[in-house]
């Protein structure tokens, strides 16, 4: 009777045994794929955090959270890699960077985005990344007669062909009751036109820095300034194709969450913001910092953005700068959903 007891009591504990070998197979099992799984993902996080991107751009300031972005290592932080393609021009890195395919992201002034909407639609804003308002300037020279803005009628003005700074040219006439008729538009790339101005091809042109600041260094007190403020706020902007975009969500959103925090370092610390601008600009800390206010850096979709992509259309069909009788609905050339996804607050325009 003990016999048969104790060959119960011997088979229960083979049970329990092989029922702890089963238990402990299976966690052990569900390990090793928890682990497969991680890996795999670990793997795709590392192709993400490894991108490698091109980012066509000017030197000018609107684009500082990029410049911020990559000197302190926030497009590190995001899992980025970053090379930064200079170009004269926010037209210039649109046109023979991003739609020459050389880079994947371009940074541009609202007019050029405009232009290139009535020749393709491949292409949209990612995000906003800087406004500013009294940049462009008229240079003219003094010893031209000119000291007044009347005295530009019947002068030769240089400017680049269809960017921001022809369009504040055509505003600047306009207040100024000048027909375009009466004077002679030449038109040069940016950094031709100190030089021209300099030679006398032109007697004034319409820029930006740094190359008033060039013109100034050649010809000294034969330059005269004419400034306009309040006249236009530009808008620079981060474009992709609209391919990359839907290819690449990760990145996109990576770039944006990389520039939010320029923006926080640029508001927490200004001067050495302003020292950036100064030594990609090549010109004095005194002069950034006196036209600072003058600029708003921050990461956002806006519909005064939408509203000034409405009227620089309008400039150019009426002008006929374009062959189209029609605006495009810049809606279709704005991405919201990754900047939605990563800061909704940043988010302002309305269908």
């Amino acid at each position: 009777m003990m016999n048969r007891l104790e060959m119960k009591k011997k088979y229960m504990i083979m049970i329990m045994i092989s029922i702890g070998i089963a238990i402990t197979f299976a966690t052990s099992f569900l390990l090793v794929q928890n682990n497969v799984f991680s890996e795999i993902e670990n793997t795709k996080k590392l192709s993400t955090n490894n991108a490698r991107i091109t980012i066509g751009m000017s030197g000018e300031s609107e684009n500082l959270l990029i410049m911020i972005a990559d000197t302190y290592g926030f497009f590190s932080q995001e899992g980025l890699d970053v090379s930064l393609k200079k170009y004269p021009s926010g037209k210039l890195a649109l046109n023979e960077g991003l739609f020459a395919g050389d880079v994947d992201f371009a940074t541009s002034a609202d007019v050029p985005i405009v232009f290139s909407s009535f020749a393709r639609n491949d292409f949209s804003v990612v995000a906003n990344i800087g406004h500013s308002s009294d940049v462009s300037k008229i240079v003219a020279r003094s010893d031209k007669g000119i000291s007044n803005p009347s005295d530009l009628e019947g002068k030769k003005i240089g400017t680049q062909k269809e960017s921001s700074v022809h369009f504040f040219l055509y505003l600047y006439l306009l207040k100024h009751n000048i027909q375009e008729k009466n004077i002679q538009i030449s038109y040069k790339q940016p950094e031709e036109l100190p030089g021209a101005l300099a030679d006398g091809q032109i007697d004034a042109f319409s820029m930006r820095e740094p190359f008033v600041s060039q013109a100034r260094d050649l010809l000294g007190d034969k330059i005269i300034l004419f400034e306009e403020p309040g006249l236009y706020q530009k808008t620079y902007s981060l474009v992709a194709f609209n391919k990359f975009i839907e290819e690449n969500p990760q990145i996109i959103k990576n770039v944006i969450r990389a520039l939010i925090k320029a923006e926080d370092f640029v508001k927490e610390h200004p001067e050495e913001s302003i020292k950036l601008i100064s030594k990609t600009k090549n010109i004095s800390e005194s002069e950034v910092a006196s036209n600072w206010s003058n600029y708003d850096f921050a990461v956002s979709l806006d519909q005064a953005f939408l509203f000034g992509l409405d009227e620089h259309a309008a400039w150019a069909i009426n002008e006929k700068f374009v062959n189209a009788s029609a605006m495009p609905n810049y809606l279709d050339y704005i991405h919201t959903d990754s900047l939605k996804e990563v800061k909704p607050g940043a988010i302002k325009i309305f269908g």
